[in-house]
């Protein structure tokens, strides 16, 4: 029988299937019938089983990480049998997995059979996205459009897939109960699109929403996004329907409202298990889910995602990728604007320059993980930015005038969880200009802030103040916004200064090592430190290191450091989502493996190196997860998309020669590999300076033979 005979014959059996109610020893049956199939005829599946015994029940099926769409054609039949292709959704430079249909019959048939057990009235569909001619290549436009070919609609996104908001709103007028369907992204610039205005829905109206705001760079929580449809469209949270996909699969899970437990056809089957063993966790623990669909025929039933999810006695409650959302900042910025900007007024003195330079040298000393924050690095470091030690306190000569710098009154700073270096180096830049500083922390708190504060002398102290939340007023009073987390973070607090007010954002960044020539494996050391400090979650922590020669044997001679410094400097707790994302790394690196792809896993008590030959810069899921690469010849070219992103390479032997290579990759900052961590205190973030950009300027055009300065206080 070839792969076509047997598809078209188990195709047959899951159509009459999806009308059935498939108790366990049916589903069994089928989904073992379906398993030998593709691992017949899907042959990287095939290989990936090989490490599996045969299973006896539908939990036992090996499942395929989800990321493996992007590496492999996960398909049971030829390329030149295809007749359709939806691609996932990615950000730029990221690659797009592929999912192969040899028809949509059974996937269209899937998708009208699973929204039909909703049970909602099929009224007038109104879509916002794009039809299915307009994005061949996309899952939902083809559910939607099998949808609106079943019971009618129209698409309001063109054919460059901009919402026609015009159009939408008189859609919306015409009269009578509407169902709209469409991405939370879209329904959300709908709303923004409306201001204030309310286009009532008649009584019986209701509202699909899937997907997030991936690539956005923006992000709110799922309440407020459901408060948008009351407000807007008159529809209670219980007339909103959460639908739950992904490129991967051809069928759906649903859940009504806020809070509720996605439930599938009997054709499906979901597992919540533990990242770190993949048994099934107990009902209300929390795990990954392991989804299984008969309706993959043509690819893999079982997929392995990377979504967090609670086990429920009839389904799971979805978490997503990151259980932490976003704040909401649509309309902050206009109610701090009415409000008015009021400068906070000053309630304590500023010692002088040399003091606050003492007081915060004696400070660091007790942080060695700070570096070299001496008397003489800090004063140097004002020096180089603001051109003398002293501008702070009084006018300086300047280009043939005098010039004093004005530090902002207070500066807020907006602290990310991931190390305390980043937070320890903004605050005492701060203070060193002498400005009130307002520390948001992140929720958990960040001890070494705690302690670094109280290490302070009382002058100092008495210009800090810390909070795990964002009291009221503090952005409205900010002289200047200092921001460290991700784009969407960074994209969110933009939007709420306003342009006479100082902002810094530090987003997502990526940092490497190359290895020129060490055939003794003298840096694999100052590897593994800077690999394993603060467990590898801030932007000077490298992903990979790119070796020159003999980069296995570099990947082992770093396991063996790896493992060393574990010994010494245990890993800190993982959370299920980091439990999850390492899973799913060693399992993508095993089933490449097992494909005859040239790579190897070194693995231990809290760490992972991968070697690996294939081309590209993998991005790791931090907490001690490292790649060692062999150094490409066209590595300039291969970084290209990640320009924006490079901060710091370290690189060995630390040569000038060495260092100009790594120059002219576009990263802001070179070092010796093994101080990757420990950058100075003057050393240019993201390749900027961070006090001038902090600094107003005052000029004094004294006579021409005026030998001094006027004294002036801070």
């Amino acid at each position: 029988m070839t792969a076509t005979s047997e598809y078209s014959a188990l195709e047959a059996r899951l159509l009459a299937a999806l009308d059935a109610d498939l108790q366990e020893a049916a589903f069994d049956d089928l989904a073992l019938a379906v398993h030998r199939f593709q691992r017949q005829w899907n042959k990287p599946y095939g290989k990936w089983c090989g490490g599996f015994s045969e299973p006896k029940s539908w939990r036992e099926i090996p499942a395929v990480p989800q990321a493996m769409f992007k590496a492999f054609r996960i398909c049971c039949f030829p390329d030149g049998q295809t007749t359709a292709t939806f691609l996932t959704s990615g950000t730029t430079g990221e690659t797009r997995g592929a999912h192969h249909f040899l028809n949509t019959r059974l996937y269209h048939a899937a998708a009208l059979a699973g929204w039909r057990r909703i049970g909602r009235p099929q009224h007038r569909a109104v879509f916002l996205t794009q039809s299915p001619p307009d994005a061949p290549h996309s899952s939902l436009a083809s559910m939607f459009g099998c949808w609106a070919g079943e019971f009618g609609g129209e698409f309001a996104c063109d054919s460059a897939g901009r919402l026609d908001f015009e159009k939408l709103e008189r859609a919306l007028q015409i009269g009578g109960p509407v169902a709209l369907f469409g991405t939370a992204l879209a329904f959300l610039n709908f709303f923004e699109w409306l201001g204030s205005r309310c286009t009532a829905l008649a009584s019986g109206s209701y509202a699909l929403e899937t997907g997030g705001f991936k690539g956005s760079g923006r992000e709110i929580p799922k309440a407020d996004l459901y408060a948008g449809f009351e407000r807007h469209l008159g529809l209670s949270t219980g007339d909103v329907i959460n639908e739950y996909g992904m490129c991967e699969l051809s069928s759906q899970f649903y859940t009504e409202g806020l809070g509720g437990v996605h439930i599938c056809g009997p054709w499906m089957r979901a597992l919540v298990v533990a990242p770190d063993i993949g048994d099934e966790v107990a009902v209300g623990e929390t795990g990954i889910l392991r989804i299984f669909d008969l309706a993959n025929l043509g690819s893999s039933l079982a997929i392995q995602t990377g979504d967090l999810a609670v086990r429920r006695e009839n389904g799971f409650q979805l978490l997503g990728r990151s259980p932490s959302e976003m704040p909401r900042g649509c309309s902050r910025m206009a109610d701090e604007q009415m409000r008015g900007r009021r400068a906070l007024v000053r309630t304590h003195s500023v010692p002088p320059t040399a003091e606050r330079i003492t007081a915060l040298a004696a400070t660091a000393r007790k942080f060695p993980f700070l570096g070299d924050y001496s008397e003489n690095a800090l004063g140097a470091w004002l020096a180089a930015e603001l051109g003398h030690a002293a501008a702070l306190d009084q006018f300086v000569p300047s280009a043939g005038r005098f010039a004093k710098a004005i530090a902002p009154e207070t500066i807020v700073h907006i602290l990310s969880g991931n190390t305390p270096a980043a937070a320890l180096q903004t605050l005492t830049r701060g203070l060193l200009l002498g400005a009130r500083n307002l520390c948001k922390l992140p929720s958990a708190g960040l001890p070494e802030v705690d302690e670094f504060v109280a290490a302070l002398p009382e002058e100092l102290r008495a210009m800090v103040e810390l909070s795990t939340t964002l009291p009221d007023g503090w952005l409205a009073h900010a002289a200047a916004v200092i921001v460290f987390g991700s784009d969407a973070t960074i994209a969110h607090f933009r939007g709420r200064v306003s342009p006479e007010q100082t902002f810094l954002g530090y987003g997502h960044k990526v940092s490497f090592g190359i290895v020129f020539d060490d055939p003794e494996f003298a840096s694999a050391e100052g590897a593994a430190r800077d690999a394993s400090l603060f467990d590898q979650q801030g932007c000077l922590s490298p992903h990979v290191f790119f070796v020159r020669e003999n980069a296995r044997a570099y990947a082992e001679n770093l396991a063996g450091e790896m493992a060393w410094f574990a010994k010494r400097n245990r890993r800190q707790d993982l959370t299920v989502a980091e439990y999850a994302s390492i899973r799913a790394v060693h399992e993508n690196v095993q089933f490449r493996t097992m494909n005859g792809e040239e790579c190897r896993m070194f693995s231990g008590d809290g760490w992972t190196v991968i070697f690996d030959t294939a081309p590209g810069f993998p991005t790791t899921p931090l907490n001690r997860v490292v790649f060692v690469k062999p150094l490409p010849p066209d590595f300039a070219a291969s970084l290209a998309s990640l320009r924006p992103f490079l901060s710091t390479c370290g690189i060995f032997p630390a040569t000038g020669e060495n260092a100009g290579f790594a120059a002219a990759l576009g990263v802001s900052r070179i070092c010796p590999i093994g101080a990757m961590q420990s950058p100075s205190a003057a050393w240019h973030h993201d390749g900027l300076p961070s006090l001038a950009p902090l600094v107003r300027w005052v000029d004094f055009e004294g006579p021409s033979d005026c030998d001094s300065a006027p004294a002036s206080s801070h």
